[in-house]
């Protein structure tokens, strides 16, 4: 009688035991996977650099002397990678190829990406106050008002450091010019066009001199002749042009 009676709770326990892992492993799966899914959210920040109590953006002057370039950093404060989807300025939308970011117009949670905006049809003024709305692809919205003062205005200026004729590849007909462009300014600076002898090539993807590290290198297939000099030209989405006078030399 004794052992008929053992069975039976031995049985219960076994069943209890597995309904508590069941529970625990439901629990588990709706903590880590359901949970940080419903709960999720999006927010953008302006950067604030360690020491500063400001936000860190500042405001590009071009060689004619025209403010139109916004440089600003933001920070993905929420949960959910954030993906910039449209810029607008004082309730106008702009042209998605005036604006973009140095990682891309995408941004994982905790991270930061400096993004440049560049109105091919405003120019900035200074003691100016501007909205500055920026459009996630899940359609939310966070506005900014960013001031144009003296403190936050820079000048960019570029200097070409080497114009080389040569062939690429090295035992081909295809030539090509090669431009070494450097950063003098300490702001960003991205150079969108170049110019040989007034025709236009487009530089893409756009170099982007970060004001940290300051050069690089531009190739543009182009029929040179040896002997012949070329005025070569480079644009930033600013505005600016930079420009050298170059003979072709090849070995």
């Amino acid at each position: 009688m004794v052992e008929a009676g053992v069975k039976p709770r031995r049985g219960l326990r076994f069943k209890v035991f597995v309904a508590l892992v069941l529970i625990a492993v439901l629990i588990g799966a709706l903590w880590f996977f359901v949970l940080p899914y419903l709960f999720a959210y999006e927010k953008l920040d302006l950067v604030v650099l360690p020491g500063h109590s400001n936000p860190w953006y500042y405001w590009v002057t071009n060689s004619k002397g025209e403010v139109r370039q916004l440089t600003i950093g933001f920070k993905n404060s929420g949960t959910k990678e954030l993906k910039v989807k449209e810029i607008w300025i004082n309730g106008t939308l702009v042209d998605s190829a005036d604006w973009g970011g140095y990682f891309g117009k995408t941004i994982e949670p905790e991270h930061t990406t400096t993004v440049y905006v560049a109105p091919g049809n405003l120019t900035f003024k200074k003691g100016t106050s501007y909205n500055l709305t920026v459009v996630t692809s899940r359609r939310n919205r966070f506005n900014f008002t960013l001031c144009v003062k003296d403190y936050n205005t820079k000048l960019e200026k570029v200097k070409i450091s080497g114009c080389y004729f040569y062939y690429w590849p090295p035992d081909s007909n295809h030539k090509v010019i090669g431009i070494e462009v450097k950063d003098l300014s300490g702001t960003d600076v991205i150079i969108k066009e170049v110019f040989i002898n007034g025709s236009s090539f487009i530089v893409s993807p756009r170099l982007w001199l970060y004001e940290f590290s300051s050069e690089g290198d531009i190739e543009i297939s182009y029929p040179w002749k040896k002997g012949m000099t070329y005025t070569v030209t480079v644009k930033t989405v600013a505005g600016s042009r930079f420009e050298v006078n170059k003979t072709a030399e090849f070995p």
